[in-house]
């Protein structure tokens, strides 16, 4: 089976490799990429069974790089797409709605060994033009700019909600149906919600610069002062240190990565 990879994460590509080489050394990487301007050159120039594309390269959509492909070579090449564990839940909502495969970013092993199984069966990729066009509208629809939010609710015990400054929120803790919020202005105190983190998940981390580290735990990204990637230990402004999750710290690292990207 010959293979092109196309991602923006030098490490991503490493592992992939190595897991085709440990786990399907039939199956060989015959093209590498890391962005949209040396991606489309590959894919018409170079035959494959199957690609293996990242969703956001660092110069942009894989859309872009999909675009102006013949597509007869499109129905006739296996596409799998590549997004970062921790990824907002539209994405993975907009491919499963889609039926575009993908795989979470770090690969797993069997996930990568279903996929290429799929690709030995030579599974009709019916539709797919239309299947891209479906990922590709429900994406767009989500990605459109949010405004960012000064304050949010705390649902409390007996009904009370708080209102407060999400500046002031430095991270929130999951405890099973219950969430913890700790703040800059009150910092030896934790404030208890009867919502669980998923209910504050999305928005802080759409529109208020906050990164799910661990699963259960959101840090604000205004209160980080340092990470260290091999003890995956974050450092907050105040002194506390809290610990990421190996994909947490990952997707933190990402995180950081797309400032550049995107200038913020």
């Amino acid at each position: 089976m010959r293979i092109i990879l196309i991602e923006d994460n030098p490490q991503v590509r490493e592992l992939v490799k190595s897991l085709l080489a440990e786990h399907h050394p039939e199956a060989v990487v015959v093209g590498e990429a890391d962005a949209i301007a040396n991606g489309h050159d590959l894919l018409t120039r170079v035959p494959a069974d199957l690609w293996l594309l990242d969703i956001e390269l660092r110069d942009g959509s894989v859309f872009a790089l999909l675009d102006g492909l013949e597509p007869t070579l499109l129905e006739n090449t296996a596409l799998v797409f590549l997004t970062a564990f921790g990824t907002y839940d539209y994405v993975i909502e907009a491919l499963r709605k889609s039926a575009v495969d993908y795989l979470l970013k770090p690969v797993d092993p069997e996930k990568l060994s279903a996929a290429l199984a799929k690709v030995w069966a030579k599974l009709p990729q019916r539709s797919l033009h239309k299947r891209l066009d479906d990922l590709r509208g429900m994406l767009q629809n989500q990605l459109k700019p949010l405004p960012k939010m000064d304050k949010i609710p705390l649902f409390l015990p007996r009904g009370i909600v708080r209102y407060v400054a999400v500046d002031d929120i430095c991270y929130i803790k999951a405890d099973k149906n219950m969430a913890y919020v700790y703040t800059a202005s009150e910092p030896n105190k934790q404030i208890s919600t009867v919502r669980g983190l998923g209910d504050y998940k999305r928005t802080l981390i759409d529109r208020c610069g906050f990164v799910l580290i661990e699963k259960s735990l959101l840090v604000n990204s205004k209160y980080i002062a340092r990470y260290e990637p091999l003890e995956r230990s974050v450092e907050l402004t105040d002194g506390t240190t809290v610990s990421a999750s190996r994909d947490g710290g990952r997707q933190l690292l990402e995180y950081f990565r797309s400032i550049f990207r995107t200038g913020g």
